[in-house]
């Protein structure tokens, strides 16, 4: 595993961001237990997939930052399991249970994430949330140094949450899956992403939601009844098309993307009294 400087725009949805000096891209999960944690400090390490719902400061990442690339399916049809690698892309996971015919992981199609960041974020869609799927989650503990396995209820997961998972890079999940018809499986599938189509900015540089839905309430209802649609700032903009997505021109900044979250936040609250969440997260230094 070989340490690497890497443009943090090359890595993240959003196309922006400063540099990491300490990045490691992870191959295999003997690569994990031969890598020598015991010099790096391990509260500053971050585990990214395929970068969407992080933000990494226009200054850089001081930290390090672990790549795994463990990316597979295996399906177990006898024991009705399937097991993903954490770098699995979540679009063809629903692409292999329609060859398959395993129903209820169509609503993957349209979230451009990987596993590892579906276990930690319990990502969710259409009334699914992947957590519901979970048997088992595989991960190296970097703490105690070594590999674990745990049911899921040790994760504790919640809306868009899961807890335990400090200092833990995933490594796979052991999912329960059903057998289904494969045309309505097939329908699923074309309309959702019709929907995705119809509802979501096409826009390159963005990484999906960027607020947490508020009890009782849609963000992107309160955002666009606030009025805040299409209002911009240094190139980052709400979008015209669904108000919870934020969208960057080619060369923005990640502090304007930052800027305009704190005042929508703002916006917000002063019109509504509801403090909204980001669902993106920031790293490193921010204004």
């Amino acid at each position: 595993m070989k340490k690497n400087k890497v443009k943090l725009s090359d890595v993240t949805t959003y196309k922006f961001g400063g540099t990491c000096n300490s990045y490691f891209e992870i191959d295999s999960e003997k690569q994990i237990q031969e890598f020598d944690f015991q010099n790096i400090d391990i509260d500053n390490i971050f585990v990214i997939g395929k970068g969407s719902n992080i933000v990494f400061s226009d200054n850089g990442y001081s930290g390090t930052i672990l790549k795994p690339n463990l990316d597979f399916i295996e399906y177990n049809q006898a024991k009705s399991t399937l097991k993903l690698g954490s770098a699995t892309f979540l679009p063809d996971i629903a692409r292999y249970s329609n060859a398959h015919s395993i129903a209820d992981l169509e609503w993957l199609i349209g979230i451009p994430g990987s596993v590892g960041g579906a276990v930690r974020m319990n990502a969710g869609a259409y009334g699914y949330e992947f957590s519901q799927h979970i048997q088992y989650v595989n991960f190296f503990n970097l703490e105690k140094n070594k590999f674990e396995t745990q049911h899921k209820d040790y994760f504790n997961f919640s809306y868009r949450e899961s807890e335990n998972l400090e200092n833990c890079v995933i490594t796979s999940v052991e999912l329960n899956v059903e057998e289904g018809d494969p045309v309505k499986i097939k329908e699923r599938i074309s309309k959702n992403l019709q929907h995705r189509k119809a509802t979501q900015p096409a826009a390159i540089y963005n990484a999906g939601s960027v607020f947490k839905n508020p009890k009782g309430y849609s963000a992107g209802y309160l955002i666009e009844n606030a009025g805040l649609k299409g209002h911009c700032i240094g190139g980052v903009k709400v979008s015209e098309k669904h108000a919870n997505f934020f969208v960057a021109e080619k060369d923005s900044k990640a502090q304007s993307l930052y800027d305009l979250v704190k005042f929508t936040k703002s916006v917000i609250f002063d019109k509504y009294q509801i403090k909204l969440e980001e669902e993106i997260i920031f790293l490193g230094d921010f204004n």
